[in-house]
């Protein structure tokens, strides 16, 4: 390890601490979310099944963007715990029981972990592709319940950090990740960074902010990861030249990471479409309700009787009841009514309505491109 340029980044970390936690970065958030964190948890694990969704997600609220940003895994839990309550609280329990244990016992807990909640998704929600959960929502899991004893993951920021101090040893990629070897790294970086007496002095100083709400850290593994993490967010790496080793692996992680940003992209468009998509269905469900006059191209004046999702049924003098897709008589302007501000809104909402189909498949395809790649922008 290079011991000069962590030196560094400490510096750069007390040179800018006021700035990091101002109005507006507010980083010391990260010590009240875990302060609260736990006993949250251990009230949603004791809760009923019929409350347990419930309580889960105040704690998935609670954890803001250290969890779910790009992905929703914590949310996809939440989702799965409404239809199988017992499963996810036990996959937490089972967790958390190895939560203080050697890391070599943790990742098969965390793998276990990783193949039940993969089978929950695959169940009832294949196509949603964000509830994928990986190893930094379950590493954050147990960081966030006990971090005195354990480290976040997250792969972009700790592989720059490590490239930074020079640690090389690898620890491969994705779910095939050796978390003994980051762990190594975490041990050897924290063993450093516990022996500078200015940053002890500057780390102390954030208790002042709230400290009757503030997890105390003692082992000060949340300001390890507050440090790798302002490295890459807040650019503490200025100042320092090191070399990101050109082996073919990391020349292919920068490809993933570029690749993840175009996907990224891509996907915000898609799920902005969407967005728009279920804005315009949202209006239309409003507007043709039980008991609404329309008048039909082809079958003249009818009442509308029943509405489902995508379809309507109208009684019309001419022809009795006819079933009609709602949201395709809108597109094409095969139905009306008598409110002409309505029309105008609705005519407005014609082209969207016509993509339907491409819209959802384009958000459906963007998203499964950008999971496997989901990582790289963490």
């Amino acid at each position: 390890m290079n011991n000069q340029h962590l030196q560094q980044i400490i510096d750069n970390y007390i040179t800018r601490f006021v700035e990091l936690n101002a109005p507006g970065n507010e980083e010391y958030y990260k010590w009240q979310i875990i302060w609260q964190f736990r006993p949250m948890m251990d009230e949603a694990l004791a809760a009923k099944d019929e409350d347990f969704s419930t309580k889960l997600y105040s704690v998935k609220k609670l954890t803001s963007n250290l969890i779910d940003s790009y992905t929703q895994p914590f949310n996809g839990l939440v989702e799965f715990s409404k239809k199988e309550p017992a499963t996810v609280r036990t996959m937490f329990t089972e967790l958390f029981q190895v939560a203080g244990e050697d890391i070599k016992k943790k990742q098969p807990a965390i793998q276990g972990f990783l193949n039940k909640s993969h089978q929950l998704r695959d169940k009832y929600f294949p196509d949603s592709y964000l509830f994928n959960d990986d190893l930094h929502s379950v590493t954050g899991y147990l960081f966030l319940y006990d971090p005195n004893h354990n480290y976040l993951y997250k792969a972009t920021h700790c592989r720059d950090f490590a490239d930074c101090i020079e640690f090389y040893d690898d620890w491969g990629y994705g779910e095939n990740t050796r978390l003994d070897v980051f762990y190594k790294m975490c041990d050897t970086a924290l063993a450093a960074v516990k022996q500078n007496k200015a940053l002890m002095a500057t780390d102390a100083s954030r208790f002042v902010i709230d400290s009757e709400h503030m997890h105390p850290d003692t082992e000060k593994h949340i300001l390890l990861f507050d440090l790798i993490f302002c490295c890459s967010t807040y650019g503490l790496f200025q100042g320092i030249n090191f070399v990101t080793p050109k082996s073919s692996e990391r020349q292919l992680m920068q490809e993933r990471k570029e690749k993840a940003r175009k996907l990224a992209e891509t996907l915000a468009t898609a799920k902005q479409k969407l967005a728009e998509l279920d804005e315009a269905k949202s209006f239309v469900a409003s507007v043709f309700q039980p008991g609404t006059v329309i008048r039909h191209k082809t079958f003249g004046m009818g009442t509308i009787s029943e509405v489902s999702d995508t379809a309507f049924t109208a009684q019309f003098p001419s022809v009795g009841d006819k079933s009609l897709g709602l949201a395709t008589c809108v597109a094409n302007a095969l139905i009306s009514v008598e409110d002409a501000e309505t029309m105008v809104k609705l005519n407005c909402y014609r082209d969207i309505l016509k993509q339907d189909q491409r819209i959802r498949d384009a958000a459906y395809w963007a998203e499964k491109a950008f999971l496997p790649y989901a990582e790289y922008l963490e």
